[in-house]
């Protein structure tokens, strides 16, 4: 999701297993996550909110939304890995705060689940530290931005794919494929290792189904 729409996540959210709160790219700000993910709670999905950066800005206002996880950008080392982590977890295990806010049941509930860490790895760096990045308690996926990593490369790197899927599944924890719009390639590119899959974007969804009734109009007035 990349536009702050209630409606649009909610119809959208219905067959998936999750939505992704694109805070890096697109029009949603902080304040867009928690009605998105409430939207998203509403049709039975999960709710990821991808940071602006791996750097954890925005994250405490982002869990105190109540998402299920948050994706971090770019992740190229562990130890942006830990900082992430420490960031999710209440003391003693970390340095997040308390607040009486969505995530913790208004005050209503003395515990929450503690939510996922999705790090992206975007880059050469980040396919160099993927085993380290998998190997921090904490981390529940390693996700592929393939876009960027196509960039890095000069080419979509397959080897380096594999090097990242590889290396979840070293740590026993999940790996995923984002970017491909393709579900031919997005499947090849999963293959039987990864299991967390972002299909495509909303405004990509938009974008073709109106070029496809405008073009279906174009040739039946023909």
């Amino acid at each position: 999701m990349t536009v702050p729409s209630v409606v649009l996540a909610e119809l959208v959210a219905e067959p998936l297993d999750f939505v992704w709160l694109d805070l890096e790219h697109g029009a949603l700000g902080v304040r867009d996550v928690a009605p998105l993910a409430v939207a998203a709670r509403a049709a039975g999905a999960a709710a990821f909110a991808r940071l602006p950066a791996a750097s954890g800005a925005d994250l405490a206002a982002v869990l105190d939304a109540g998402v299920d996880g948050v994706v971090a950008p770019r992740v190229e080392s562990a130890l942006e890995a830990e900082r992430l982590v420490d960031g999710l977890r209440h003391p003693p295990s970390g340095s997040r705060g308390y607040a009486a806010r969505r995530a913790q049941g208004y005050g209503r509930a003395a515990h929450e689940v503690e939510p996922l860490l999705l790090a992206q790895i975007e880059s050469p760096a980040g396919v160099a530290a993927a085993s380290e990045i998998a190997a921090v308690d904490g981390v529940g996926a390693l996700v592929v931005g393939c876009a960027d990593l196509a960039l890095s490369f000069d080419g979509l790197p397959r080897a380096a794919i594999a090097e990242v899927q590889a290396a979840a599944a070293a740590h026993e924890i999940a790996s995923g494929i984002a970017g491909p719009d393709d579900p031919e390639l997005l499947l090849e590119l999963a293959g039987a290792e990864s299991t967390l899959l972002v299909c495509s974007a909303d405004v990509r969804l938009y974008a073709r189904a109106v070029d496809a009734a405008v073009r279906e109009v174009q040739r039946v007035r023909a």
